[in-house]
């Protein structure tokens, strides 16, 4: 750490002498960097990909341009904003201070700003023309039930099993039924790919400052273009409908959801639309399961409970759902 350091004191005259893990993400490995009295975060991105880097960066800048509350990447002296060291890309960012709140306990006025601010993000998407390749990825029943086997394969190697081995495995052997029941087909849903998104929009990558309004987003490393009511539907998904849902957390969705309306209006039917590309999007998805069984990264473990109760929940109450928020 200290040759980093040295490096990043080199790029940006600065006098940084000790450092904090950041035990928070489960991608990328995060540091708070310390100067005295002043305070950096630096991100090391999980892409070895520099043009993909530069991607991401660019779409920082434009939400931050079009008045989104970004927390754009600190320019070292050569005008750059990220760097190259031990063959990893490294960004440097201001530490930010303002508060986040514990899941479920986001207050009434948070909710309406996480609403207007998504709003704000996806009318600015609505006109990007960045040379972003990234795009939303359709599901496929073939590769995913090829992954689900592959997992099943290693859980049924071990000797003892796990709670986590037992829970993953009813994980995946319920995503194996409702995939193999789920006709839904991506091109059938008409919803194209035509806007540029945040790509991970929730409540834990959002800062609010002392009045409960947004105050930064932060982490685009999954910036796309996608269609818009993907990640309305996954940011409402995950920020309140993750844990035995209640009568409140749907009404906290209905704020959230009428909050964007009024900042981007939606109609009915491409809302109902956008329901149905959210749920066979997600239970094709294993990613956890094959991060922890497939590529032996188990930061991701913590997810598995509430991946599963959302997938349980929306298979079993998808029609009500879709009457209450459509």
């Amino acid at each position: 750490m200290d040759t980093l350091l040295a490096k990043i004191n080199e790029l940006y005259g600065l006098c940084l002498h000790s450092s904090e893990e950041v035990t928070k993400g489960f991608l990328s490995e995060n540091h708070i960097l310390i100067q005295d009295d002043a305070k950096y975060f630096l991100k090391r991105y999980r892409f070895k990909n520099k043009e993909r880097i530069e991607e991401i960066h660019s779409a920082k800048k434009y939400f931050a341009d079009g008045g989104i509350p970004v927390i754009l990447p600190i320019v070292d002296k050569k005008g750059t904003s990220f760097f190259l060291f031990d063959n990893g890309y490294f960004a440097l960012f201001p530490f930010v201070s303002d508060k986040q709140f514990d899941r479920g306990t986001l207050t009434s006025r948070a909710i309406v700003s996480l609403g207007e601010t998504l709003g704000r993000i996806h009318l600015l998407g609505k006109n990007a023309d960045l040379p972003i390749k990234e795009k939303f990825k359709p599901w496929n029943k073939e590769e995913a039930l090829e992954k689900i086997e592959a997992i099943h394969f290693k859980i049924k190697q071990r000797p003892n099993l796990t709670e986590f081995d037992k829970l993953a495995s009813e994980s995946i052997e319920t995503k194996r039924h409702l995939i193999q029941e789920n006709s839904i087909i991506y091109e059938d849903l008409d919803l194209p790919s035509s806007h540029l998104i945040h790509g991970d929009y929730l409540d834990q990558n959002t800062f609010f400052n002392s009045n409960d309004n947004v105050s930064y987003v932060f982490d685009f490393e999954k910036t796309d273009y996608s269609p818009r009511t993907y990640e309305l539907f996954r940011s409402l998904m995950y920020s309140f409908l993750s844990d035995n849902v209640t009568t409140e957390d749907i009404n906290k969705a209905k704020l959230y959801l009428n909050s964007y309306f009024k900042i981007y209006p939606c109609i009915k039917d491409e809302l109902s639309r956008g329901l149905k590309l959210f749920y066979s999007k997600s239970i094709h998805s294993v990613w956890v399961e094959n991060e922890h069984y497939l590529k032996g990264n188990n930061r991701a473990d913590e997810l598995l409970l509430n991946d599963f109760q959302r997938i349980k929940y929306l298979s079993e109450h998808f029609e009500k759902l879709e009457s209450e928020l459509c």
